[in-house]
């Protein structure tokens, strides 16, 4: 099995926070793909979106995407939107094996909103946005995904145990479990 684990999923569904306690558990090194893009622009993804706007940080996400390649033994926490394009599905699911994190759209709303880092929530109506970005990205996470994790109601703990127990022995062979 190829050593990387790659964390997608919507705002607010916890990749940052069970990637550092995967790798933790895992020996791996963690990264984040908008940590690696604030490094490199020096800017936050908020400036990123209003200097430049969205198209511009997918932009960044790819490259940054594409200079994992050749990355072993990691964790990688994506942003909500890195599926969106064709060729960052297929980076990711080239660099280790996809794990769909996801909750119920009330509880991920509720984490997303908490942080007020959210530049696509900075919108009108963010609850409206919020939805209709999860609906239209829904079925993009499950094609893009090997393994689909729900996390509604569990701790971060509970999550952690969950994913380890279901990648212990998950070789390329076995079909992806839902869990």
């Amino acid at each position: 099995m190829n050593p990387n684990i790659i964390l997608i999923g919507f705002m607010g569904c916890g990749k940052s926070t069970l990637g550092r306690r995967l790798a933790g558990r895992l020996g791996h090194e963690f990264l984040d793909s908008d940590d690696i893009i604030t490094a490199k622009t020096g800017k936050s993804i908020a400036q990123i979106f209003s200097d430049e706007g969205e198209t511009h940080f997918r932009e960044l996400e790819t490259e940054a995407l594409r200079g994992l390649a050749a990355a072993r033994g990691i964790v990688l926490a994506t942003g909500g939107g890195a599926v969106l394009r064709e060729e960052n599905r297929t980076l990711l699911k080239n660099l280790g094996k996809v794990v769909w994190l996801h909750a119920d759209p009330d509880t991920l709303f509720e984490r997303a909103s908490r942080s007020g880092r959210r530049p696509l929530l900075e919108v009108e109506n963010p609850r409206s946005s919020f939805n209709s970005l999860l609906e239209s990205r829904l079925p993009v996470y499950r094609a893009t995904a090997n393994l689909e994790l729900d996390a509604t109601g569990l701790s971060h703990e509970q999550v952690l145990e969950k994913l380890l127990r279901a990648l212990d022995g998950w070789t390329a062979e076995i079909p992806a479990p839902q869990i």
